[in-house]
Protein backbone atom coordinates (compact mmCIF):
# COMPACT_ATOMS: atom_id res chain seq x y z
CA UNK A 1 0.00 0.00 0.00
CA UNK A 2 1.34 3.57 -0.68
CA UNK A 3 0.82 5.61 2.37
CA UNK A 4 1.71 9.10 3.47
CA UNK A 5 2.23 9.86 6.68
CA UNK A 6 2.60 13.10 8.44
CA UNK A 7 4.13 13.17 11.98
CA UNK A 8 6.62 10.53 11.15
CA UNK A 9 9.57 11.65 13.59
CA UNK A 10 7.02 11.72 16.66
CA UNK A 11 6.86 9.46 19.02
CA UNK A 12 4.56 7.14 17.61
CA UNK A 13 6.33 8.25 14.25
CA UNK A 14 9.66 6.83 14.69
CA UNK A 15 8.67 3.18 15.97
CA UNK A 16 5.60 3.02 12.86
CA UNK A 17 7.56 3.83 10.00
CA UNK A 18 10.22 0.93 10.12
CA UNK A 19 7.04 -1.23 10.81
CA UNK A 20 5.22 0.50 7.61
CA UNK A 21 8.35 0.08 5.84
CA UNK A 22 9.30 -3.77 7.15
CA UNK A 23 5.14 -5.13 6.45
CA UNK A 24 6.30 -4.01 2.59
CA UNK A 25 4.63 -0.63 2.06
CA UNK A 26 5.48 2.47 0.45
CA UNK A 27 6.27 5.41 2.97
CA UNK A 28 5.93 8.72 1.75
CA UNK A 29 6.42 11.13 4.94
CA UNK A 30 5.87 14.79 5.87
CA UNK A 31 8.83 16.65 6.92
CA UNK A 32 9.25 20.35 7.65
CA UNK A 33 13.24 20.00 7.09
CA UNK A 34 16.54 18.63 6.17
CA UNK A 35 17.14 17.86 9.52
CA UNK A 36 14.41 16.32 10.30
CA UNK A 37 13.93 14.14 6.73
CA UNK A 38 17.16 12.19 7.16
CA UNK A 39 15.97 9.98 9.83
CA UNK A 40 12.68 9.40 7.75
CA UNK A 41 14.83 7.97 5.63
CA UNK A 42 17.18 6.01 7.57
CA UNK A 43 13.84 4.62 8.12
CA UNK A 44 13.05 3.74 4.90
CA UNK A 45 10.88 5.97 4.19
CA UNK A 46 10.88 9.19 1.39
CA UNK A 47 11.08 12.03 2.93
CA UNK A 48 8.79 15.44 1.25
CA UNK A 49 9.41 18.72 2.21
CA UNK A 50 6.26 20.72 3.56
CA UNK A 51 4.07 23.03 5.54
CA UNK A 52 0.97 20.89 6.69
CA UNK A 53 -0.75 24.28 6.70
CA UNK A 54 0.41 25.13 3.16
CA UNK A 55 -2.85 23.34 1.44
CA UNK A 56 -2.02 24.16 -1.79
CA UNK A 57 1.94 22.48 -1.69
CA UNK A 58 0.15 19.98 1.03
CA UNK A 59 -2.75 18.96 -1.55
CA UNK A 60 0.50 18.36 -4.44
CA UNK A 61 2.75 16.16 -2.60
CA UNK A 62 -0.13 14.25 -1.53
CA UNK A 63 -1.22 14.01 -4.85
CA UNK A 64 2.10 12.81 -6.30
CA UNK A 65 2.76 10.52 -3.44
CA UNK A 66 -0.07 8.52 -4.97
CA UNK A 67 -1.31 7.18 -1.48
CA UNK A 68 -4.45 5.60 -0.74
CA UNK A 69 -3.70 5.90 2.78
CA UNK A 70 -2.74 9.04 5.21
CA UNK A 71 -2.22 8.78 8.63
CA UNK A 72 -2.29 11.74 10.90
CA UNK A 73 0.13 11.67 13.39
CA UNK A 74 1.44 14.91 14.36
CA UNK A 75 1.50 16.83 17.74
CA UNK A 76 3.50 19.45 18.76
CA UNK A 77 4.44 18.48 22.43
CA UNK A 78 8.05 18.44 21.77
CA UNK A 79 7.87 22.47 20.24
CA UNK A 80 11.19 24.47 21.67
CA UNK A 81 9.64 27.70 20.02
CA UNK A 82 6.58 28.11 21.30
CA UNK A 83 3.26 26.52 23.56
CA UNK A 84 2.64 22.99 23.09
CA UNK A 85 -0.93 22.54 24.24
CA UNK A 86 -1.51 25.46 21.99
CA UNK A 87 0.48 24.48 19.07
CA UNK A 88 -0.96 20.62 19.59
CA UNK A 89 -4.71 22.42 19.45
CA UNK A 90 -3.47 24.38 16.48
CA UNK A 91 -2.24 21.17 14.05
CA UNK A 92 -5.26 18.67 15.54
CA UNK A 93 -7.75 21.29 14.20
CA UNK A 94 -5.94 22.82 10.81
CA UNK A 95 -3.45 20.41 10.72
CA UNK A 96 -5.77 17.50 10.20
CA UNK A 97 -8.52 19.78 8.14
CA UNK A 98 -5.14 20.16 5.51
CA UNK A 99 -4.84 16.89 5.27
CA UNK A 100 -7.82 15.48 4.77
CA UNK A 101 -8.64 18.52 2.21
CA UNK A 102 -5.39 17.39 0.28
CA UNK A 103 -6.53 13.36 0.51
CA UNK A 104 -9.69 13.61 0.18
CA UNK A 105 -8.76 15.85 -3.59
CA UNK A 106 -6.28 13.25 -4.22
CA UNK A 107 -8.52 10.58 -4.11
CA UNK A 108 -7.00 8.68 -1.00
CA UNK A 109 -9.58 5.53 0.46
CA UNK A 110 -8.59 5.80 4.12
CA UNK A 111 -7.60 8.19 6.48
CA UNK A 112 -5.97 7.29 10.16
CA UNK A 113 -5.49 9.85 12.85
CA UNK A 114 -4.10 10.05 16.32
CA UNK A 115 -6.24 11.00 19.26
CA UNK A 116 -6.11 10.35 23.21
CA UNK A 117 -8.19 8.14 25.26
CA UNK A 118 -7.98 10.64 28.74
CA UNK A 119 -10.00 14.09 27.68
CA UNK A 120 -13.38 11.83 28.19
CA UNK A 121 -15.91 13.00 31.06
CA UNK A 122 -15.09 12.14 33.90
CA UNK A 123 -18.50 11.08 35.35
CA UNK A 124 -19.37 7.93 35.97
CA UNK A 125 -17.88 4.67 37.37
CA UNK A 126 -15.47 2.56 35.88
CA UNK A 127 -13.45 2.79 32.64
CA UNK A 128 -14.26 4.66 29.24
CA UNK A 129 -14.82 3.01 26.14
CA UNK A 130 -15.11 4.71 22.76
CA UNK A 131 -18.84 5.74 22.88
CA UNK A 132 -18.20 7.70 26.83
CA UNK A 133 -18.15 11.31 25.41
CA UNK A 134 -15.47 14.19 25.46
CA UNK A 135 -15.55 16.41 28.25
CA UNK A 136 -16.67 18.93 26.25
CA UNK A 137 -18.66 20.32 29.76
CA UNK A 138 -15.02 20.87 31.80
CA UNK A 139 -13.73 24.21 32.93
CA UNK A 140 -12.26 26.15 30.70
CA UNK A 141 -9.20 25.79 30.72
CA UNK A 142 -9.51 22.48 30.14
CA UNK A 143 -12.34 22.36 27.04
CA UNK A 144 -10.07 24.39 24.86
CA UNK A 145 -7.88 21.01 24.45
CA UNK A 146 -10.94 18.75 24.56
CA UNK A 147 -12.29 20.87 21.53
CA UNK A 148 -9.67 20.10 19.17
CA UNK A 149 -9.69 16.75 19.86
CA UNK A 150 -13.21 17.03 19.75
CA UNK A 151 -12.16 18.44 16.17
CA UNK A 152 -10.19 16.13 15.06
CA UNK A 153 -11.93 13.10 15.40
CA UNK A 154 -15.06 14.79 14.05
CA UNK A 155 -13.24 15.72 10.85
CA UNK A 156 -11.52 11.68 10.54
CA UNK A 157 -15.09 9.89 11.38
CA UNK A 158 -16.86 12.85 8.51
CA UNK A 159 -14.43 12.47 6.24
CA UNK A 160 -16.40 12.29 2.42
CA UNK A 161 -15.23 9.37 0.32
CA UNK A 162 -12.99 7.78 3.03
CA UNK A 163 -12.63 5.35 5.91
CA UNK A 164 -11.80 7.23 8.63
CA UNK A 165 -10.26 5.83 11.66
CA UNK A 166 -9.05 7.42 14.65
CA UNK A 167 -7.05 5.99 17.67
CA UNK A 168 -7.00 6.74 21.05
CA UNK A 169 -3.89 6.52 22.36
CA UNK A 170 -3.59 6.12 26.08
CA UNK A 171 -0.26 8.01 28.16
CA UNK A 172 2.59 7.13 25.83
CA UNK A 173 5.74 5.90 27.89
CA UNK A 174 8.92 5.42 26.25
CA UNK A 175 11.98 7.07 24.53
CA UNK A 176 11.50 10.67 23.98
CA UNK A 177 8.35 10.62 25.94
CA UNK A 178 7.42 12.95 29.27
CA UNK A 179 8.33 9.01 30.77
CA UNK A 180 11.97 9.03 29.33
CA UNK A 181 14.07 8.13 31.98
CA UNK A 182 15.37 11.83 31.68
CA UNK A 183 12.11 13.32 30.70
CA UNK A 184 10.20 15.72 32.86
CA UNK A 185 8.27 13.51 35.02
CA UNK A 186 11.28 11.06 36.37
CA UNK A 187 12.77 14.27 36.76
CA UNK A 188 10.67 15.86 38.89
CA UNK A 189 10.13 12.33 40.67
CA UNK A 190 13.78 12.33 41.42
CA UNK A 191 13.40 16.22 42.96
CA UNK A 192 10.30 15.32 44.90
CA UNK A 193 8.30 17.67 42.86
CA UNK A 194 5.65 15.29 41.25
CA UNK A 195 3.04 14.58 43.99
CA UNK A 196 0.14 12.78 44.62
CA UNK A 197 -2.99 15.25 44.20
CA UNK A 198 -5.65 15.01 46.56
CA UNK A 199 -6.82 10.92 46.71
CA UNK A 200 -4.33 10.24 43.29
CA UNK A 201 -7.59 8.96 41.54
CA UNK A 202 -6.77 10.08 37.93
CA UNK A 203 -6.86 6.91 36.89
CA UNK A 204 -4.23 6.64 33.77
CA UNK A 205 -4.23 4.05 30.51
CA UNK A 206 -0.65 3.44 29.58
CA UNK A 207 0.38 2.33 26.25
CA UNK A 208 4.22 1.72 25.46
CA UNK A 209 5.28 3.19 22.17
CA UNK A 210 5.81 -0.11 20.52
CA UNK A 211 2.43 -1.34 21.19
CA UNK A 212 0.89 2.08 19.69
CA UNK A 213 2.91 1.35 16.67
CA UNK A 214 1.79 -1.90 15.92
CA UNK A 215 -1.30 -1.46 16.69
CA UNK A 216 -1.74 1.25 14.17
CA UNK A 217 0.04 -1.57 11.44
CA UNK A 218 -2.66 -4.13 12.68
CA UNK A 219 -5.56 -1.50 11.37
CA UNK A 220 -4.10 -1.42 8.53
CA UNK A 221 -5.44 -5.02 7.57
CA UNK A 222 -8.74 -4.67 9.00
CA UNK A 223 -12.18 -2.32 7.63
CA UNK A 224 -11.39 -0.53 11.50
CA UNK A 225 -13.51 2.37 10.33
CA UNK A 226 -14.36 4.52 13.59
CA UNK A 227 -13.13 5.08 16.84
CA UNK A 228 -10.78 2.65 18.90
CA UNK A 229 -9.14 3.17 22.19
CA UNK A 230 -5.20 1.82 22.22
CA UNK A 231 -4.25 1.19 25.75
CA UNK A 232 -2.71 -1.59 27.86
CA UNK A 233 -4.83 -4.27 29.98
CA UNK A 234 -3.95 -2.64 33.45
CA UNK A 235 -5.11 0.86 33.90
CA UNK A 236 -3.67 2.37 37.36
CA UNK A 237 -4.80 5.30 39.50
CA UNK A 238 -1.62 7.86 39.83
CA UNK A 239 -1.37 6.81 43.78
CA UNK A 240 -0.70 3.66 42.38
CA UNK A 241 2.04 4.09 39.32
CA UNK A 242 3.84 7.16 41.06
CA UNK A 243 5.08 5.28 44.58
CA UNK A 244 6.21 2.26 42.00
CA UNK A 245 8.27 4.51 39.41
CA UNK A 246 9.59 6.24 42.24
CA UNK A 247 11.17 3.52 43.39
CA UNK A 248 12.28 2.08 40.59
CA UNK A 249 13.92 5.29 40.26
CA UNK A 250 15.43 5.19 43.58
CA UNK A 251 13.83 7.97 44.57
CA UNK A 252 12.29 9.73 47.95
CA UNK A 253 8.17 8.26 47.57
CA UNK A 254 5.63 11.29 46.54
CA UNK A 255 4.25 13.63 49.14
CA UNK A 256 0.84 14.54 48.63
CA UNK A 257 -0.98 17.93 47.83
CA UNK A 258 -4.29 19.26 48.56
CA UNK A 259 -6.28 19.64 45.38
CA UNK A 260 -7.01 23.34 45.92
CA UNK A 261 -3.16 24.04 46.68
CA UNK A 262 -2.50 21.75 43.02
CA UNK A 263 -4.86 23.99 41.25
CA UNK A 264 -3.49 27.34 42.13
CA UNK A 265 0.35 25.86 41.35
CA UNK A 266 0.01 23.80 38.47
CA UNK A 267 -3.45 24.37 36.57
CA UNK A 268 -6.93 22.25 36.22
CA UNK A 269 -5.72 20.56 33.02
CA UNK A 270 -3.19 18.74 35.53
CA UNK A 271 -5.20 18.21 38.59
CA UNK A 272 -7.99 16.52 35.85
CA UNK A 273 -4.96 14.18 34.82
CA UNK A 274 -3.63 13.49 38.36
CA UNK A 275 -7.08 13.26 40.41
CA UNK A 276 -10.11 13.07 37.81
CA UNK A 277 -9.54 11.26 34.52
CA UNK A 278 -11.05 7.65 34.03
CA UNK A 279 -9.17 5.05 32.77
CA UNK A 280 -10.01 3.60 28.96
CA UNK A 281 -11.22 -0.06 27.85
CA UNK A 282 -9.17 -1.45 24.76
CA UNK A 283 -12.43 -4.36 24.55
CA UNK A 284 -13.54 -3.12 21.43
CA UNK A 285 -10.15 -3.05 19.57
CA UNK A 286 -9.21 -5.99 20.57
CA UNK A 287 -12.97 -7.71 19.28
CA UNK A 288 -12.92 -5.79 16.18
CA UNK A 289 -9.08 -6.01 14.78
CA UNK A 290 -7.65 -8.78 17.46
CA UNK A 291 -4.99 -6.78 18.42
CA UNK A 292 -3.06 -7.53 22.13
CA UNK A 293 -0.83 -5.10 23.30
CA UNK A 294 2.53 -7.29 23.53
CA UNK A 295 2.92 -5.56 27.07
CA UNK A 296 -0.14 -6.14 28.78
CA UNK A 297 0.93 -4.20 31.89
CA UNK A 298 3.04 -0.96 32.70
CA UNK A 299 5.16 -2.16 35.76
CA UNK A 300 6.91 -4.33 32.87
CA UNK A 301 7.16 -1.55 30.45
CA UNK A 302 8.19 0.58 33.39
CA UNK A 303 10.89 -1.89 34.65
CA UNK A 304 12.19 -2.06 31.06
CA UNK A 305 12.24 1.47 30.74
CA UNK A 306 13.81 2.54 34.31
CA UNK A 307 16.05 -0.75 35.14
CA UNK A 308 17.04 -0.79 31.61
CA UNK A 309 15.26 -4.33 31.55
CA UNK A 310 13.79 -6.68 28.49
CA UNK A 311 10.67 -6.92 29.10
CA UNK A 312 8.28 -10.34 29.07
CA UNK A 313 5.94 -9.94 26.33
CA UNK A 314 2.78 -11.56 26.17
CA UNK A 315 4.12 -13.41 23.17
CA UNK A 316 6.56 -14.89 25.67
CA UNK A 317 4.70 -15.84 28.39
Amino acid sequence: MNIFIAGGTGAIGRYLVPLLVAAGHKVVALSRSVDSGSPLASMGALPVFGDVYDQAQLARLVAESEAELVIQQLTAFGTKTGNPYAETMRVRIEGTRSLIAAARAAGVRRFIAQSISFVCSPLGTGLTDEETPLYLDAPSPIRAFVESVASLEQQTIDAKGMSGTVLRYGWLYGPGTSWDPSGFIPRAIREGTYPIVGSGAGTYSFISLRDAAAATVSVLAHDAAGIYNIVDDSPVRLSGWLPFAARLLGAPPPEYEDVASARERIGDIRVYYMNEQRGASNAKAKREFNWRPALASWQAGFEALYLNRTPQSRDAV
